[in-house]
């Protein structure tokens, strides 16, 4: 059973200590005297609490090395402290140039940035469709008007010649197009347009240029 020691008595062991050290006392004396906080010789030191400038330097260098945006705000909220002070030594730790400016990482800058990559993705994504939406006769007819032969320019009748050949072949390509897709409106319409005048004016201009 452990004996309680009186103030009076704690007092005398200590004067006792005092004069003869350890030797002077015994063990049970001893550790009364270190528990009732009369003696500290011997015991390990309490270590120091950090300053609030050590900690919310600490918190903001792992926010940077995370690659995390930190605030006044954040770190007040983080750390349990006032955002007044935590914002007054923020300001005096970037002047010290211990910590980056407050727009290399600010975290409003970072989301402006997300969102503006965000709008250019969708812009690019919904621009690209339109260049497919031209009919192959369209497309062909473009590409007959560009490689038309400038020797031919001033014959109109060479122009009309060749333009029916343009429009005869945007024609078959559309057929074979609709028939491969299964596509029977479109396929009965280009065989109607293949086996109406189209073959016969096209007939008389290709004779014609013939001679």
């Amino acid at each position: 059973m452990t004996y309680d020691y009186t103030f009076e008595e704690l007092a005398e062991l200590r004067k006792i200590y005092d004069e003869s050290g350890e030797a002077g006392l015994e063990l049970a004396e001893m550790r009364a005297l270190r528990k009732a906080g009369l003696l500290t010789q011997g015991l390990p030191e309490k270590p120091a609490e950090p300053s609030k400038r050590d900690c919310i330097l600490a918190h903001c260098k792992k926010r940077i090395d995370q690659g995390q945006p930190f605030d006044g705000k954040e770190t007040a909220e983080a750390l349990g402290m006032s955002p007044k002070t935590v914002g007054n030594i923020l300001a005096q730790l970037r002047k010290e140039g211990l910590l980056p400016a407050f727009d290399k990482h600010s975290p409003r800058k970072t989301r402006k940035t997300t969102t503006t990559g965000k709008k250019k993705e969708t812009m690019t994504t919904t621009s690209k469709p339109a260049a497919n939406k031209e009919e192959p006769m369209s497309q062909e007819l473009t590409a007959n008007a560009v490689t038309a032969p400038e020797e031919q320019c001033g014959n109109p009748r060479a122009i009309i010649a060749n333009a029916l050949v343009g429009i005869y072949d945007s024609i078959s390509a559309l057929q074979r197009a609709a028939y491969q897709a299964n596509d029977k409106v479109v396929y009965g319409f280009a065989t109607k347009l293949m086996n109406g005048e189209l073959m016969d004016i096209k007939a008389n201009y290709s004779k014609e240029m013939a001679k």
